[in-house]
């Protein structure tokens, strides 16, 4: 497959992201998307796609900070925005809800709208890559307000022993 590299997945029709293994994320159809249903995130088992992280309820852009292992959903930002201070400081200081566990085993997943088809969102290059070492993650979410009214959502990845 052939990727574009983007740094935001710029909101979603439905309000709902799926993180789908690259292996078979073309073949998401979206009909799947009817099983979704929960908090900002949640981990659904689907036949051919194993565990997949679902995150949403709101259509909002997403970004993946590789590094800190976190999902961004700004609820009103400038996508230009430098969100690492909020972020560091959320870090530091935040007290983050645990969530699901998700066994992630695929290494590189495309995290697309889950109402689309996945063959669509690559070719229009509509998604985010998403490498992980393979293993389990405990889901972490968190609400910061960083120095405005408009809040943003985070869900951190920790790798489980």
């Amino acid at each position: 497959m052939t990727h574009t590299k983007q740094a935001w997945l710029d909101g979603t029709d439905s309000g709902w992201y799926v993180l789908c293994p690259e292996a078979t994320a073309a073949g998401w159809t979206g009909e799947e998307a009817d099983v979704f249903e929960g908090g900002y995130a949640a981990v659904h088992r689907v036949a051919g796609h194993g565990d997949l992280l679902v995150l949403g309820a709101e259509p909002l852009p997403v970004r993946w900070l590789a590094q800190e292992r976190i999902f961004v959903r700004p609820v009103d930002l400038d996508l230009d925005d430098d969100l690492r201070p909020p972020v560091a400081e959320a870090l530091r200081a935040g007290v983050w809800e645990d969530g699901p566990v998700a066994e992630l085993t695929a290494g590189r997943y495309l995290l697309i709208d889950t109402v689309g088809g996945g063959a669509e969102a690559i070719e229009l290059g509509e998604y985010l890559t998403v490498d992980l070492p393979p293993g389990r993650y405990r889901v972490q979410s968190l609400l910061i307000t960083p120095d405005r009214p408009a809040p943003c959502y985070l869900e951190r990845l920790v790798p489980l022993a």
